[in-house]
């Protein structure tokens, strides 16, 4: 008991009075401040709609263009797929190919075939062409349109006779063994990015 005394002499009543005021005043200073701080915050999504096409069905960005039948001479082939920017940012149109199937042969991307091998090949290793492009690359926010076109052509005469019978031959003989197949099918995949505001 005496050494209780003791402290309570050395640690005088006034100073304990001071520390629970200052605690209380702390203790009240925190609760004013976490009560009265507030914060608000508004933030504004914008929508990001774009829409493809074919005809009036809606189709997704990986599609299968697929032509019956190839041969010189043939009525020209065109698939149209119509774009509608209907979101609030502005959108560039662009596409990759994925696969080429020309008759019996099959190309698709791989680590030593790019999308841009493959659309040099269709340009470039027929006597038809086989062209895919788009009217309108900037699509601006809520109103824009624009389009792909592909289209495949065979000219009765190509101005390479050699190339011409080939693949002349090669339609003909593939058509006698696969009389449902379809002579070409493209695998792409249609892109439209946000264009930063």
């Amino acid at each position: 008991m005496k050494k209780i005394i003791k402290i309570i002499k050395i640690v005088k009543i006034k100073n304990i009075v001071i520390l629970i005021l200052i605690l209380a005043f702390n203790t009240y200073a925190w609760f004013i401040y976490a009560t009265r701080v507030s914060s608000s915050l508004t933030v504004h999504i914008s929508s990001w709609n774009v829409q493809f096409s074919i005809g009036e069905e809606e189709t997704v960005t990986n599609i299968l263009i697929e032509v019956e039948r190839i041969f010189p001479g043939m009525e020209p082939f065109e698939k149209h797929i119509e774009v509608k920017n209907k979101g609030e940012i502005k959108a560039i149109l662009d596409y990759e190919i994925k696969s080429l199937k020309v008759m019996d042969e099959f190309y698709e991307i791989a680590d030593d075939i790019s999308s841009k091998d493959l659309e040099n090949k269709m340009k470039t290793d027929y006597p038809f062409e086989i062209n895919v492009t788009s009217n309108d690359t900037e699509l601006a926010a809520g109103t824009g349109t624009g389009s792909f076109t592909i289209t495949v052509n065979w000219p009765f005469e190509s101005g390479d006779d050699e190339l011409d019978t080939l693949w002349g031959n090669k339609a003909y003989e593939f058509y006698s063994l696969n009389p449902d197949a379809k002579s070409i099918e493209i695998g792409l995949t249609l892109i439209a990015q946000q264009i930063a505001q």
